[in-house]
């Protein structure tokens, strides 16, 4: 059996990863050089991109993240839907200033237990507010996970990418720490989780 401590951690890469239609990490940094010929002095190098956050917000579950079926500790196929809260919202690059709060509602799936999720697919949307509240306009958000088929219980990383709208190129990161009851994933099985963290929508120029 799998205690409520490990099963905590491990929630929070499920938690994560629904969320993950909205929580992911940036892509990597290429690194690139172009070597010179053998009788080359010196070799021709050109800058790496650089990966900076354009915009960071508060997040929490405006309504419990569902799974049907429950989760356990057998990997099955489980369908995941939630609404979560964007608030707090600032670009510290200043590219971004004007959406303060969003709502962000999903629906994906994947091959999940307790402690993971492989092969999540699915989509979500996000609507954005300004500081008066007024709607400034929509995001797509989809999972970018082609290369990555499992996670680290102990990262909570989930990888997505904003397709369309709004903050269209940039890539979604953050955690989610569980705030509700998760015991019942090692007993009867989990119907949903609540949680709280931060997302950020991060480019590379």
């Amino acid at each position: 059996m799998v205690g409520p401590r490990h099963a905590a951690r491990g929630l929070g890469v499920t938690a994560a990863a629904v969320l993950g239609l909205t929580l992911a990490a940036a892509p990597s940094v290429a690194q690139g050089a172009a070597e010179g010929d053998a009788g080359a002095v010196t070799a021709i190098t050109r800058p790496a991109a650089s990966p900076h956050t354009v915009l960071t917000c508060s997040a929490k579950t405006a309504k419990p993240i569902t799974f049907d079926p429950p989760l356990t500790q057998r990997a099955q196929q489980a369908t995941f839907r939630g609404t979560i809260s964007l608030i707090n919202c600032t670009s510290p690059d200043n590219s971004h200033p004007r959406p303060r709060s969003g709502q962000l509602t999903f629906e994906g799936g994947g091959l999940a237990t307790c402690t993971g999720v492989e092969k999540a697919t699915g989509s979500g949307t996000i609507t954005w507010k300004d500081a008066n509240g007024v709607k400034l306009g929509t995001s797509t958000l989809r999972p970018n996970l082609n290369a990555i088929d499992s996670y680290n219980p102990g990262n909570a990383v989930l990888f997505g990418e904003i397709t369309g709208g709004m903050l269209k190129g940039t890539r979604t990161s953050g955690r989610a720490i569980p705030t509700s009851d998760i015991s019942k994933c090692a007993t009867t099985g989990l119907t949903g989780v609540e949680g709280a963290g931060t997302m950020d929508f991060i480019t590379v120029s």
